[in-house]
């Protein structure tokens, strides 16, 4: 009987966006138009020595429109930067006392918010938990995709919402409703079955890996973990320090 204690997550977030070019919102082979204002007024420059503000009037439309031919998002005050950011929500993660009987289950949250890139992709970097005393070390066993087997050792996760081996877990969310379209990735995107491996891909948007649509806008994910030992697991406090790196692509 082991007790695992997982620690989710340190953020790394290693961006560079010097060398890229990136533009909103329209554009061809033949034009492109860095901003356009639709309305009846607006400034994005108010300021004196105490203060400073964009100010906008008369919004005629706000959100996405797309097809297969185009992509327009509508809106004041949408700057052109490039803007790329990562919030862990859940910066402890206690998976309780392992038993050979159940499996431990446990949930943490992170949100990604994107702007003005072709997509983004979140990469696990940590080595499933694992524990070291003066008599040795062990690693629990990262899962290839599949099912939980309570007494078997297995380390898995996914970004979804599941039913076994218990109701938990929730798919990504585009905060607010109906702008991002973040994803998680193959391999962690099936219900009720879980995966782990560090390397991974676990999350992403717009073009990258198995992922479609836009990112702009921000995802909150959901992480469902499972933990199951088998009677040959050596006894010990398991922990792990999980990286996530979020990088933008163009």
């Amino acid at each position: 009987m082991g007790r695992l204690r997982l620690f989710a997550v340190l953020l790394i977030g290693a961006l560079c966006f010097l060398s890229s070019a990136a533009y909103a919102q329209y554009s061809s082979t033949n034009y492109k138009s860095n901003e356009v204002f639709f309305g009846t007024g607006g400034d994005n420059s108010q300021d004196s020595s105490a203060y400073s503000a964009s100010v906008s009037a008369g919004s005629l439309g706000v959100g996405n429109g797309s097809s297969a031919n185009f992509q327009a998002y509508s809106g004041f005050l949408t700057p052109n930067e490039p803007f790329l950011s990562m919030v862990i929500n859940t910066p402890t993660v206690n998976l309780g006392t392992l038993s050979t009987s159940t499996t431990a289950t446990g949930l943490a949250t992170f949100q990604v918010t994107a702007y003005v890139d072709s997509g983004y992709t979140v990469v696990t970097m940590s080595q499933p938990p694992s524990y070291t005393s003066g008599a040795g070390s062990h690693t629990l066993s990262g899962m290839a995709l599949g099912g939980s087997s309570f007494g078997t050792e297995q380390f898995g996760m996914n970004l979804v919402a599941n039913t076994s081996p218990a109701t938990f877990g929730a798919a990504p969310a585009s905060q607010p409703a109906g702008f991002a379209t973040g994803q998680a990735s193959a391999g962690y995107n099936s219900s009720n079955n879980y995966k782990y491996s560090a390397g991974d891909t676990i999350a992403c948007s717009g073009s990258s890996g198995s992922c479609t649509g836009s990112g702009w806008g921000a995802i909150l994910y959901t992480i469902s973990y499972i933990a199951n030992i088998s009677p040959f697991t050596p006894a010990g406090s398991y922990s792990v320090n999980q990286d996530l790196v979020v990088v933008a692509t163009f």
